[in-house]
């Protein structure tokens, strides 16, 4: 087995005020569509989902992260938490000759906070996992494809941030200046959540 990890942290700024940003963000059923190569698989209850890491790695491994999460918001600290969820059986850890597969753990906090007419969101996201060996390097030390791997997976991460900040900023503007949709932007709750994605 192979150990990878990988965080970030971001700060941004989104052109709405406090209760508007928290109102945008905390509803992660919705917004885990912003977020490049992550996937919903299933919604257990209200606030409960199993996601996916889903990548093609060297153009050879594809590369399949489950990841059980538990999301809370803390009115407080206007933090949204996004924490593991330990009560849920995990995958079966596999390797092919082009594919691996494991159970790992995604943690992010965002932290809103006001500034004069926009807010400020401190971001911070974080993607661990054990994979096993794949087939095609088992000759080479472990050390040095963890190396490798921790190298990809730093980048991916800051890739998925990126990704998430660009898509959900564009997606809140697109929204808030379109007089058509400003009754009913498309983050309003009345919207239907999105479905499990399907990869093969």
């Amino acid at each position: 087995m192979i150990t990878i990890a990988g965080t970030t942290r971001q700060t941004f700024n989104f052109p709405a005020d406090i209760a508007t940003v928290s109102s945008f963000y905390r509803d992660f059923s919705r917004i885990l569509r912003y977020l490049p190569h992550i996937h919903l698989i299933r919604t257990y209850g209200p606030d409960q989902f199993r996601v996916m890491y889903h990548t093609l790695e060297l153009s050879v491994y594809r590369v399949r992260i489950y990841c059980d999460l538990q999301v809370r918001f803390d009115e407080a600290n206007q933090t949204l938490h996004v924490a593991p969820l330990f009560n849920k059986p995990p995958v079966k850890s596999a390797a092919t000759v082009h594919s691996l597969t494991a159970q790992g753990y995604f943690t992010s906090q965002s932290v809103f906070r006001p500034r004069s007419e926009h807010s400020v969101v401190d971001y911070q996201l974080s993607l661990e996992a054990r994979l096993p060996k794949p087939f095609g390097l088992m000759l080479m030390p472990d050390r040095v494809i963890e190396q490798i791997a921790s190298n990809v997976t730093e980048w991916r991460i800051h890739e998925i941030a990126g990704g998430f900040i660009k898509r959900s900023v564009q997606e809140y503007r697109a929204g808030a200046i379109q007089p058509a949709r400003i009754a009913r932007p498309e983050w309003c709750p009345a919207v239907v959540a999105p479905q499990p994605h399907r990869i093969r």
